[in-house]
């Protein structure tokens, strides 16, 4: 007969009885990322009925989780409050004063919220309700299948955990996008607000060559951050007057590089360190710093190539006036097969031929 000591089942369950043993409760002090790092993901388990408890925790470990069983939900709450998990799966209907929503609202208490299924034997519309109020992964109908229960928890975890990656580039990104700009700025004062309108423009261009809304955000990232390297550039040579040497040329033309090494630590960011690498590259191979040709350098890098220049000929540099529009469209046309690809040189040429500058105007929310 299996015991129940505080709520929480301490004798072995089932074939998993070494696993189960060696998941006692560990004092932490506080939830730790390295549950999300695990081999093998923790879960917890609640269930009032100890035979059932018995099952699932057998068919969790069979599939590799780690398990930690409770028979006693308010024993349950207090662990989630002091250890790690990734998942809580727990039965709705519990022989207590609280309720599987109770566990799932201790659960969501964490930060990062924990993932939660809950299981029922008497599905409803009001409990469907209640689980979307929850904020529940999702509800597992009794009795349980144990490839639908081993599916739905990989499920909740794989779901939770990009939840989690995603919040953390998001954040990576809102701090990148009010910083670096404005560092790069107070080097050169001359290019205020260049980074923003390069951004404008090139997710104008992204929307109108049907760029994927996943590639138009990182290229936006990226569009932000593509003079980064100019932080490791003399003011001096950004800020001259006139024509540069040969020589202050050649350091002007390593800034790619250092923004790319700038970035490197950026996770999950490949593309937008690639994209920042290459915006001097040109579509006849005539660029820096590796001298690409054509499609080598994927369309959203080639929509930044155009785009910068774009914003450094409508605008004044140190080195020139702002150029008229219908200049910049006679340089489009122009450089169409040489320094741009052909079909954006010339739908741009075209677009700021019939509209202006109103070509490039800017879709409300584009920004992170």
């Amino acid at each position: 007969m299996i015991e129940s000591m505080g709520g929480r089942v301490d004798q072995p369950l089932g074939s998993g009885a070494a696993a189960l043993d060696s998941t006692r409760a560990r004092p932490s002090s506080g939830f730790s990322v390295d549950a999300a790092r695990r081999e093998r993901p923790r879960v917890l388990v609640v269930d009032d009925d100890l035979g059932v408890l018995h099952s699932l925790c057998g068919i969790l470990e069979g599939a590799g989780f780690e398990v930690v069983p409770f028979s006693a939900a308010a024993e349950a709450c207090t662990c989630l409050l002091r250890e790690a998990f990734d998942l809580v799966v727990s039965d709705l209907y519990l022989d207590s004063d609280l309720l599987g929503y109770d566990v799932a609202a201790a659960a969501r208490g964490r930060e990062p919220a924990i993932p939660v299924i809950l299981l029922t034997g008497r599905p409803s519309f009001g409990g469907a309700q209640e689980a979307v109020r929850s904020q529940v992964s999702e509800i597992v109908v009794k009795p349980v299948e144990p490839l639908s229960l081993i599916a739905a928890c990989r499920h909740a975890i794989a779901t939770a955990r990009n939840e989690r990656r995603q919040r953390r580039l998001e954040a990576q990104n809102r701090v990148l996008a009010s910083v670096l700009p404005r560092a790069i700025e107070a080097k050169d004062p001359t290019t205020s607000g260049h980074a923003e309108r390069v951004v404008c423009y090139t997710d104008t261009l992204a929307a109108r060559c049907h760029v994927s809304e996943s590639d138009r955000a990182k290229l936006r990232l990226a569009s932000l951050l593509h003079d980064v390297g100019k932080i490791g550039i003399p003011e001096s040579i950004l800020t001259k007057r006139g024509s540069l040497t040969a020589e202050e040329r050649g350091v002007i033309e390593e800034h790619p590089e250092m923004g790319r090494q700038i970035l490197e630590p950026l996770e999950d960011s490949e593309e937008v360190r690639t994209w920042v690498y290459q915006h001097h590259e040109r579509w006849d191979g005539q660029g820096y710093p590796n001298r690409l040709k054509g499609d080598e350098v994927a369309l959203p890098g080639r929509i930044l190539i155009l785009a910068e220049v774009y914003d450094a000929l409508a605008e004044v540099r140190s080195y020139k006036p702002a150029w008229e529009n219908h200049r910049i469209v006679e340089f489009f046309r122009a450089q169409a097969g040489s320094h741009f690809e052909p079909d954006l040189a010339h739908m741009v040429a075209d677009g700021l031929e019939r509209q202006g500058s109103r070509f490039f105007a800017a879709a409300p929310g584009m920004l992170f």
